[in-house]
């Protein structure tokens, strides 16, 4: 089946995974949820206290890791001469993944504890200067994530959130994580960018184990290419990895998408209805289904009329008989108009009445031409 942008995100928590485990490890998550809150807290009080060294650092991102019971396994190497890496976006502890593991920072927009955002690896984009960040820290990489925003792992989104200038040498990282029972994203109407999601985290606590894998593909050069050209190379590269479709969507239709109503996300695309006004024998179901492969108006109406695309004709509703009379008058009449006023109120009358004949008929030949159907003509 087709990708379609509603199905890019997750709407319920639970995974589908064999309800009797669930309900036998709700205890146990629980009482494991208590003990990693008591983990967080140390971790908040090591935070405030400790000094901000990379030794330090690196405990409490280990101490990070137990508390929200992220595993993570490293494939391939990470490129040293790379001071960029770009990968998707799965999860709001992506960060912490490739921080505790490739010594990254991660830029975001979120609005958390300044003590949080340090441990996580966790970066004010706003605040991030990057020339000043390189100097302190030659060997600490930037991790970008420009989709924007998390999807469930099924497609890649448009590259649009860009903090700075896209350099000549950058490296791809694939991600991807599993855990058993629950999603590790689920999307709301109301999320907003801005805010850590907290809600998604709590799960982190209760779930026994969340494995990350974080692929380090081969570094990209430049080369000739444009911006955009090397942004596509690098999407491609890790859409690839993935074993997923490169989307055409951007985060921000991925929103509206999440934010319309029930009954808006089923209602027929425009595209759709296009397409059965050319032809109205063909079900909509089957449209639909054409235009998520075909993406194009053009090409759906090609492949029904052309016999590419099989489907079902709609019949034609019945037609009541009509009686017969001896002599039926002509059902449209073009008279050509005399431009000579009438003296008498009969003449006058049947003058208006030529007039709304010539008006009505004028007005079925240009719906005609304008749809291009061929109408044979009865007498």
């Amino acid at each position: 089946m087709a990708l379609t942008v509603d199905k890019l995100t997750n709407d319920e928590r639970f995974s589908g995974d064999n309800v009797l485990q669930f309900l036998l490890y709700l205890p146990l998550g629980l009482v494991l949820m208590a003990f990693r809150i008591v983990l967080a807290l140390i971790l908040w009080i090591a935070a405030i206290i400790l000094p901000n060294k990379s030794a330090v650092r690196q405990l409490l991102s280990t101490l990070a890791c137990w508390t929200f019971g992220v595993y993570v396994k490293v494939k391939g190497n990470k490129d040293p001469r790379c001071s960029v890496l770009v990968a998707n976006y799965v999860s709001c502890l992506d960060s912490l993944a490739a921080a505790h593991t490739l010594g990254t920072i991660s830029l975001r927009k979120w609005k958390v504890p300044p003590f949080f955002a340090s441990t996580l690896g966790i970066k004010n984009a706003a605040q991030f200067v990057r020339k000043q960040h390189f100097t302190e820290s030659p060997s600490k990489p930037v991790l970008l994530q420009p989709e924007g925003g998390p999807t469930n792992g099924k497609g890649l989104l448009k590259f649009n959130d860009w903090s700075f200038p896209i350099g000549n040498r950058v490296q791809p990282i694939a991600i991807t994580v599993e855990r058993p029972f629950t999603n590790v994203t689920v999307h709301r109407p109301n999320d907003k960018i801005d805010v850590f999601p907290w809600w998604d985290a709590l799960w982190f606590l209760w779930t026994p184990c969340s494995v990350y894998t974080l692929r380090a593909l081969p570094a990209l050069d430049r080369k000739d290419d444009n911006d955009q050209e090397f942004v596509d190379r690098m999407r491609q590269a890790i859409a690839d990895a993935l074993q997923v479709e490169a989307t055409p969507w951007s985060l921000c239709e991925v929103s509206r998408a999440r934010r319309a109503p029930p009954a808006a996300r089923r209602a027929p695309p425009p595209a759709a209805r296009r397409v059965q006004e050319v032809l109205p024998r063909v079900p909509l179901a089957d449209i639909v289904r054409d235009l998520e492969k075909t993406r194009s108006v053009d090409v759906t109406i090609t492949n029904f009329l052309e016999g590419i695309t099989p489907y079902t004709p709609i019949p034609e509703p019945a037609v009541e008989p009509q009686p017969s009379t001896s002599q039926a008058p002509p059902k449209y009449v073009s008279p050509a108009p005399t431009g000579v006023f009438s003296k008498s109120a009969k003449e006058r009358q049947m003058s208006f009445q030529e007039k709304k004949a010539q008006m009505i008929a004028e007005a079925r030949q240009r719906y005609i031409e304008k749809h291009g159907l061929n109408v044979a003509s009865k007498c």
